[in-house]
């Protein structure tokens, strides 16, 4: 697949804040793109995906992603589950996981409150309750 170049466009004002605060802190860069990702430490790139809304989803979604760049850049903290043998500590992966992903979330929470950009509390908890739940598992047994 050729890549596809984003026209350039006028960020809203809350989210061009957290773009600056992350370029300025880690020297992360935000662009537009086909997925939603953090792309490392060493990439340094945060991808949103077009199509969001970077008032609401896209704003939520650029703060969850500023969380994960936060968190250490190594297998230790919240990245320690990257230690873990997924194959034969599958539980423990996954819960490590599970815990990396709700602390990128509380991590975004709190640069919002940091640059004092005003949440729907209620929108707020239904995305990441939304995309937590990506990550638990589907065994119905549970």
């Amino acid at each position: 697949m050729g890549r596809y170049k984003f026209k350039n466009r006028k960020y809203p004002k809350d989210f061009q804040s957290v773009c600056d605060y992350i370029k300025t802190k880690k020297g992360v860069v935000v662009k537009l793109g086909h997925i939603t990702s953090f792309m490392g430490h060493f990439n340094r790139t945060i991808f949103i995906h077009h199509n969001y809304d970077l008032k609401n989803n896209g704003l939520y979604a650029l703060l969850h992603e500023v969380g994960h760049a936060l968190q250490p850049p190594t297998a230790v903290g919240s990245n320690s589950y990257k230690n873990i043998d997924e194959d034969t500590n599958k539980r423990e992966f996954e819960m490590g996981r599970f815990v990396n992903e709700l602390d990128a979330w509380e991590i975004g929470l709190s640069i919002a409150n940091k640059l004092k950009i005003p949440l729907d509390k209620d929108d707020w908890n239904l995305q990441k309750n939304e995309a937590l739940l990506t990550y638990w598992p589907k065994n119905k047994n549970i």
